[in-house]
Parts: C-alpha cells; sequence; structure tokens
C-alpha cells in the first residue's frame, strides 16, 4: 500500500513538474514570438522607405537619361547647336 501512495506521487510530482515547464516553456516561446513580429514590422516598414526611395531615384535617373538623349539626338541627328549668348541678343522679335 506505501508504495502504491509512494509511486502516485511520484508520478504527481512529475506530471506537475512537466506541466510546469511546459508553461514557462510556452511564455517564452510566446515571447520570442512577440519579439519576432516587432521585429518584422520594423524591418518591413524599412523595406517600404528604401523601396520607394529606389522607385523614386529610378524616375529621376530616367527623366536624366530622356533629357540627354533628346539632347544628343538633337545635336546629332538634327545638327542642332546651343546659341551663343551675342547671337540671342540680335534677335528681335
Amino acid at each position: 500500500m506505501l508504495a502504491m501512495v509512494q509511486k502516485r506521487v511520484v508520478i504527481n510530482f512529475i506530471l506537475i513538474t512537466s506541466i510546469i515547464l511546459l508553461s514557462l516553456l510556452s511564455i517564452h516561446w510566446h515571447h520570442e514570438m512577440f519579439l519576432l513580429h516587432k521585429t518584422e514590422k520594423i524591418l518591413k516598414n524599412e523595406n517600404e522607405k528604401i523601396n520607394a526611395l529606389n522607385r523614386q531615384l529610378m524616375m529621376e535617373y530616367s527623366e536624366i537619361q530622356s533629357g540627354v538623349t533628346v539632347y544628343q539626338k538633337s545635336q546629332e541627328e538634327l545638327l542642332m547647336i546651343v546659341p551663343l549668348e551675342s547671337e540671342m541678343e540680335e534677335v528681335t522679335i
């Protein structure tokens, strides 16, 4: 009879200890997931800012390249030159 009571006490002690450890691990896991989610949100916002800046820079570069291309084409194919300031003063309307 005493052996059965001792077995019961040992089994209950093991069960209680395992439940407490599982609860502590669950709390730790939840905290780690919270930190991971927080880090993910911060990195996502930074990534969106970087993407927006990249798009803006690409648009500006495209506009500059377009202007340079038009300028080069006007000089090479159409043989246009930039008028001198002295010539611009002589032209009257």
